[in-house]
């Protein structure tokens, strides 16, 4: 009987790919966006906090600032990337970083794409 037990155990420890001992950590992408969710004046009211500075370090005339759309992501705060109609065909997307209410921070702009359409899907933008 000892020796049908071993060579189970061994037959277990030598097949390909089958290995009930060994623990992998599971896989997690940090920079996992959510799902795009329409704008409303809760968003909105967040990215006219960030108007100016975004106007001034893009250099761009907006005849419009308004949110369409945008995702979120947690991280030692929430970054939420957002899409705003800068009017006509313009579309901007912008990285704006809301610390931890503790911080007693303001958001701040952390990063932005210009020459967007309405179509194009929100994605990850790196910090400026």
């Amino acid at each position: 009987m000892a020796g049908a037990h071993f060579a189970l155990l061994f037959l277990l420890a030598v097949i390909p790919g089958h290995r009930t001992y060994e623990y992998e950590e599971p896989y997690f992408p940090y920079d996992l966006l959510g799902p795009e969710l329409p704008g409303d004046l809760e968003i909105q009211d967040f990215c006219d906090s960030v108007k100016t500075q975004f106007l001034k370090q893009s250099k761009v005339r907006a005849k419009k600032y308004q949110v369409v759309s945008y995702k979120e992501n947690i991280s030692a705060g929430m970054i939420y990337y957002v899409k705003v109609w800068l009017g006509g065909i313009q579309y901007a997307h912008l990285r704006i970083y809301k610390p931890l209410p503790y911080t007693g921070l303001k958001p701040s702009l952390d990063g932005f794409q210009l020459g967007k359409r309405r179509r194009d899907p929100i994605d990850y933008i790196k910090t400026l």
